[in-house]
């Protein structure tokens, strides 16, 4: 019997041993795991910001997209899809083709004030934007708004930087069709010869000499190539066609001019997190209100000025296919080709101009 009974005894600590070195496992990994969790969460705390820098801002997080949903103004929501759906496009875009694009200080007017900042694009409403605001800075200018740029922008690129990764400042610009902005362009910079403008007086001469080489033949009779193409007050006597410009843009190896450079680059989408993109071909008092709205301004009593409009009336879509009248096809694809990155952030479609071009070219 006592045998038995130290067998079970030795029986019963080992069992007692096993189970308390089972508790004490158990107990050493709840620790680890709660001392791992409590690390993780200081380290979410303390280095959110710094983490959140080391990012790439190639796309919108799916918070900005989110809180954007339910923006209100006037305690109402606003119906922001399409602007949603453009974010996502742009931040998918910015993957797809592995882009970078620097931001440049002068492309953006910089409100310290409102929280806000808009990047600029010419022939998009931008002298409008501008005079708005060069109003929020009460400077009240009524002309020569190009030269507001310099003194709206941000102060230092350095400062642009800061800028594009604070979520309290809102973020926006706005866009049109390329093609149109490129007819209201050339309407505007080349072919309206009552005005002088630096385009004209800059690119004549390089699309001549591409086109038209024989102009550049000097002879008593007709002059030489100032004085056939340019009146002395340096507004053009010879205007180059549509075709023309477009046949010296699609060859020409220089940096593009603002006025038809690509929206992407000029506007550095894969680097700063827009909260809103409007499209100015079809928006609604709706969508400007809301944008007055984030500016922090009475839509009541402020109006988005219309200045400077191009000579002969807006570039619409009509418009446009009349200067695509005289293209061929070939022409019309080599253009896409150059604006395809635009075309698919800003879901912009193709098809219907290829119509507009005239069977017989």
């Amino acid at each position: 019997m006592s045998f038995r009974m130290q067998f079970m005894k030795c029986t019963l600590c080992v069992i007692l041993y096993i189970a308390i070195c089972f508790l004490l496992l158990k107990t050493k990994h709840s620790f680890y795991c709660m001392v791992f969790s409590n690390s993780v969460s200081f380290i979410n705390q303390s280095d959110k910001k710094y983490l959140a820098a080391q990012q790439t801002i190639t796309k919108p997080t799916n918070f900005e997209i989110e809180s954007s949903k339910y923006d209100k103004m006037n305690g109402q929501s606003i119906n922001l899809q399409e602007s949603i759906s453009i974010l996502k496009q742009i931040s998918s875009t910015c993957e797809k083709y592995n882009l970078k694009t620097p931001l440049i200080r002068r492309h953006f007017l910089y409100n310290s004030e409102r929280k806000s900042i808009y990047c600029w694009i010419r022939k998009v409403g931008s002298t409008s934007f501008t005079k708005l605001f060069s109003d929020m800075k009460h400077r009240r200018i009524i002309h020569n708004y190009y030269r507001e740029v310099d003194i709206l922008a941000p102060k230092s690129l350095k400062e642009l930087h800061h800028i594009a990764k604070d979520p309290k400042i809102f973020k926006f610009l706005i866009v049109r069709h390329p093609f149109e902005r490129l007819v209201s362009s050339y309407r505007d910079r080349i072919e309206d010869n009552s005005k002088h403008t630096a385009q004209a007086w800059i690119y004549a001469k390089q699309i001549f000499h591409l086109t038209r080489p024989t102009l550049f033949r000097s002879n008593k009779t007709t002059g030489n190539f100032q004085e056939k193409v340019f009146t002395r007050d340096k507004r053009l006597k010879l205007i180059p066609t549509f075709k023309e410009f477009l046949l010296w843009l699609l060859q020409s190896s220089e940096q593009d001019d603002v006025h038809w450079n690509r929206y992407y680059t000029h506007c550095g989408v894969c680097n700063i997190r827009y909260n809103y993109v409007l499209k100015l071909d079809d928006y609604t008092s709706g969508q400007i209100n809301y944008i007055f709205s984030k500016l922090g301004l009475d839509t009541n009593k402020v109006y988005l000025p219309k200045l400077e409009g191009t000579r002969g009336g807006y570039t619409n879509f009509d418009t446009t296919c009349k200067y695509f009248a005289n293209l061929t096809q070939g022409i019309i694809f080599k253009l896409y080709e150059r604006y395809k990155i635009d075309f698919e952030m800003y879901n912009y479609n193709l098809n219907r101009y290829i119509f507009c071009t005239n069977k017989t070219n």
